[in-house]
């Protein structure tokens, strides 16, 4: 695990229906050719809170890995899900002037709704 350099990119806490979601998305720019976000992980299902210090935070919830296409459908087979743990280091960008930094220091954060 310490060997293991991760990823870079944006988290997001969002609704599935009922359910809680937390996704990691490339960094902003990087979309696929449709102009679809880039997920790097696949969804954390009803993320928990574990603990919380000065420059991150640990979340533990489910994660389902896509299972083989059914010959029939053509869909993917529900995969295997997994109690999985991430580790966030939250990495603070610097602002490019101080508007900047007065509008995100009065944004406070929003659980957005997802399809």
């Amino acid at each position: 695990m310490a060997a293991d350099a991760g990823f870079a990119g944006i988290v997001t806490m969002s609704m599935a229906g009922t359910t809680r979601q937390m996704t990691l998305s490339a960094p902003e720019g990087a979309e696929n050719a449709n102009g679809a976000t880039v997920l790097l992980l696949s969804p954390l299902y009803e993320p928990q809170l574990l603990s919380m210090h000065a420059d991150g935070m640990i979340v533990r919830g489910w994660q389902r890995v896509l299972g083989v296409p059914n010959d029939r459908t053509g869909k993917n087979t529900p995969g295997a899900t997994y109690l999985q743990e991430w580790v966030l280091t939250l990495v603070a960008q610097r602002p490019a002037s101080m508007r900047e930094l007065n509008t995100v220091m009065a944004t406070p954060l929003q659980l957005v709704q997802g399809n």
